[in-house]
């Protein structure tokens, strides 16, 4: 009975990931929270480190234009640097850590380049209402271009410069949110056609 049951699995994920790609990535990032709106007098900001972690996984058709699904764990350090003229404020660095899940849309290029743009949930880790980062929770988008280098059949390695936009709609109420905005250069290992 195990034999057969673990033959039905191994034939299930077999056929499920037959013509599929799968990619396993990290990213070293550089951060900000931005306001997409003017605002005079406010504090600024310097660029922080962080990463972020993906995991994807793509029906391929052989057409241009595919789809699939993502997960990624961001980790964002956002340094706040007080207004001169306010004095509103201390220098303090915060931490954001987000989950995204992402709807992948991969549009091919020649040689193994390709386009990547995805809209993704973002969902806000341990936030802290003492922040001056707001809540991240909400939708946001990815862009990314990039290129697929083989190292042996249906194994490559994946180069890919990416900006994430986190909260472009926020599921919380608040006028002047700031946007963690990210920038990374995706490495990665894809298996797959």
């Amino acid at each position: 009975m195990k034999s057969v049951f673990l033959t039905a699995i191994i034939f299930v994920i077999t056929t499920f990931l037959y013509g599929q790609e799968i990619k396993v990535s990290v990213a070293p990032t550089i951060n900000a929270g931005l306001n997409y709106q003017f605002v005079a007098g406010g504090s600024g900001q310097n660029l922080k480190a962080g990463f972020t972690a993906s995991l994807d996984y793509l029906f391929l058709n052989d057409k241009k234009v595919n789809f699939g699904l993502g997960l990624n764990y961001h980790f964002s350090q956002v340094e706040f640097v007080p207004n001169l003229n306010t004095k509103d404020m201390l220098l303090h660095t915060e931490n954001v850590n987000l989950i995204s899940f992402r709807l992948k849309s991969v549009y091919k290029l020649k040689n193994l380049f390709y386009l990547s743009v995805d809209p993704s949930v973002d969902f806000h880790l341990r936030y802290d209402s003492q922040q001056t980062l707001n809540k991240q929770s909400g939708i946001g988008l990815s862009l990314g271009f990039g290129k697929n280098i083989e190292i042996k059949e249906a194994v490559f390695i994946n180069i890919e410069p990416r900006l994430w936009i986190h909260s472009i709609i926020p599921f919380n109420e608040d006028n002047l949110q700031y946007k963690l905005t990210t920038l990374g250069l995706n490495l990665g290992l894809v298996f797959g056609k």
